[in-house]
């Protein structure tokens, strides 16, 4: 199709994002979504538009700005309206536009109809009008999902002269982005393609200089490909012409118009293109960002919110899903995953089958189940500690807790269950309502062993050996200290100060203790004495748990690297282009010769424990 010129009419664009919601999940792409956008789009060198953004605003307001948008325009200027929210449809299939105070089950009368729209556009006089969706229709939403299947879209706003690309098709779902520190959101995956193939310039796939609609949705769409994601733009409307949206920044080498096969850019929100070749495998296992895989009994669990993926570590074969009621980690001994179920109460489910199997009548908190040798051990809601035979899922003994919260799943070490408790500070004390302290009971009879008390108040990180548990304690609100207990007897060994807070919690390998901060350093404690040995420099923040096979240590983090070091003198040997899934308590699965990961999109990976550079 032929492209129009540039143009001499004004370039106008109407940027909303919505994702603060009263009765909706919040999204935290829109905000960012908008404003990477409105670079691109308002930088004079590309799209030279007058652009206007309105994010998080009310009903009136985003109304009253479309209608003006549309309204004023005039015969020669483009048009572009952008929707980064989250979508909903009533009992007709109407589509609305959700905002802040939008009632999902009621949004005529609290959201923007999609007929409004249609409208304004009908009354606007430009010849060129495009709308960019990236939204969703739905109510359900999971972790890094904004919507489902999308009956009816293109249909409700196509028309003459308007161009309507969405995020993806009927029936998918429009991704958000990793969103690994909430404090700097990523753009939503649609969004993040458009403004990585503006901004570069790689949407111009024929070389001319221009960036147009079809060159715009064909880059797009092939880059969510090549991403693995999920997703499949979609293209509908009416144009005499091919518009035009941007033009390439005369200081970047113009390609020959012979090429048109597209190359992902490393610039991207999402994570940067893997090495295949040395990948032995890989499969898509979650919809999005999910916990780092478990290896128990020959299958490998991907824990997803509400989801159990479940897989043969052999064949790759993908058993039946397993839902939850609850987000909180599963447990797993012997082919059973354990759980609170409805009511909270433990249910106990075959991995390979999904069949439910027989356990304990007890009520039992979410994510706060530990397994060891053959034995459960649960908190309940009342306050208690159960300690239950798996085999026979008799309660072999219960103790009161006090009815404390407890802060993280019980630990077995040096003979002892040990449990971080949450309990109310006496009245007067203002400055922290509640404190954390560590008890231990004795594993056979549940009877107290020991308890202590901080000086400082816990964070729910730690780690638990039979040679120490290492806490951590938050000295400052920038800054915080590890502090080695005698699992033994309670008795603190060894303290240190963390030059910042910890990205997530310590790891006690080899004797070591070994953990990453927020500004990115990667320190190795003595386990024994607390005395740093080796400190280095990780390219991002780490996002899982250091973890170890036999004396290599591996980090995984933000800049997309896996590195593995040499232990106990820290030397880097070898690091690995793939981003992994945010998991603060957790680290991939591993044995001596395999490494198993979940990426950020959900997709788990075999790897060699041995990395080639």
């Amino acid at each position: 199709m032929t492209a129009q010129a540039f143009g001499e009419g004004h370039r106008r664009a109407l940027l909303i994002g919505t994702g603060t919601y009263d009765q909706l999940s919040k999204l935290l792409s829109p905000e960012v979504d908008c404003a990477g956008l409105a670079e691109v789009l308002s930088d004079p060198e590309i799209g030279h538009f007058e652009v206007q953004e309105l994010v998080d605003a009310d009903r009136p307001l985003l109304e009253r700005a479309i209608e003006e948008f549309f309204l004023t325009a005039r015969r020669d200027d483009v048009c572009l309206l952008y929707f980064s929210c989250h979508g909903v449809r009533n009992r007709s299939d109407k589509l609305y536009f959700a905002v802040r105070n939008t009632d999902p089950e009621r949004p005529a009368h609290s959201a923007i109809s999609a007929s409004f729209v249609h409208d304004m556009m009908d009354e606007c006089r430009a010849r060129s009008i495009i709308v960019v969706v990236d939204c969703c229709y739905s109510g359900l939403f999971i972790p890094g999902a904004k919507g489902s299947e999308s009956a009816g879209f293109e249909e409700a706003l196509a028309g003459h002269g308007r161009v309507i690309i969405t995020a993806g098709t009927r029936m998918q779902r429009a991704w958000e982005g990793d969103h690994s520190d909430a404090e700097t959101p990523s753009l939503s995956r649609f969004t993040a393609a458009i403004v990585e193939g503006l901004r570069s310039g790689d949407a111009d796939l024929d070389g001319d200089g221009l960036v147009t609609l079809h060159d715009l949705f064909k880059y797009t769409s092939e880059r969510l490909h090549l991403e693995g994601i999920e997703q499949t733009p979609r293209m509908g409307g009416e144009m005499q012409y091919d518009i035009v949206l941007t033009k390439v920044k005369k200081k970047r080498r113009q390609r020959s118009s012979r090429t048109t096969k597209k190359r992902p850019s490393r610039r991207t929100a999402g994570p940067p293109p893997t090495r295949r070749a040395e990948m032995p495998w890989r499969v898509s296992a979650a919809s999005g960002s999910a916990r780092q895989p478990v290896l128990s009994d020959g299958t490998l669990v991907v824990h997803e919110k509400y989801s159990l993926h479940v897989f043969d570590a052999e064949s790759r074969r993908r058993y039946p899903l397993i839902q939850t009621n609850y987000p909180g980690s599963a447990v797993f001994h012997s082919g059973t995953a354990y759980f609170p179920g409805p009511g909270s109460l433990l249910r106990s489910v075959d991995l390979r089958t999904g069949k439910p199997r027989r356990s304990a009548r007890l009520q039992v908190c979410d994510g706060l189940l530990r397994v060891s040798v053959d034995t459960l051990y649960a908190t309940s809601p009342d306050g208690s500690l159960h300690s239950i035979d798996v085999r026979s899922d008799g309660v072999r003994w219960s103790q009161g807790l006090g009815q404390p919260a407890v802060g993280c799943p019980p630990e077995v070490a040096a003979g002892s269950v040990i449990v971080m408790t949450e309990e109310p500070r006496p009245q007067g004390d203002a400055t922290d309502p509640t404190e954390k302290r560590v008890q231990a009971f004795l594993e056979v009879t549940g009877q107290p062993n020991w308890s202590y008390r901080p000086e400082r108040p816990l964070v729910g990180d730690w780690a638990v050996t039979d040679s120490g548990i290492y806490l951590v304690q938050q000295v400052e609100f920038s800054r915080q200290r590890i502090v080695a207990v005698d699992p033994a007897n309670g008795e603190p060994l060894w303290r240190f100060d963390a030059a910042a807070n910890l990205a997530v919690a310590p790891a006690a390998v080899s004797g070591l203790v070994v953990f990453g901060d927020v500004d990115n350093r990667l320190v190795a404690l003595d386990a024994k004495s607390g005395a740093q040995l080796w400190e280095r420099k990780t390219k991002g923040r780490v996002l899982t748990r250091p973890f170890a096979v036999g004396d290599t240590l591996f980090t995984a983090d933000r800049a997309a690297t896996l590195t593995a070091w040499k232990l106990p003198v820290g030397r880097k040997l070898r690091s690995y282009e793939v981003l992994l899934s945010a998991d603060r308590q957790g680290a991939p699965a591993c044995t001596d010769d395999w490494l198993y990961l979940t990426d950020s999109q959900g997709d788990m990976h075999a790897l060699p424990a041995k990395l080639r550079a």
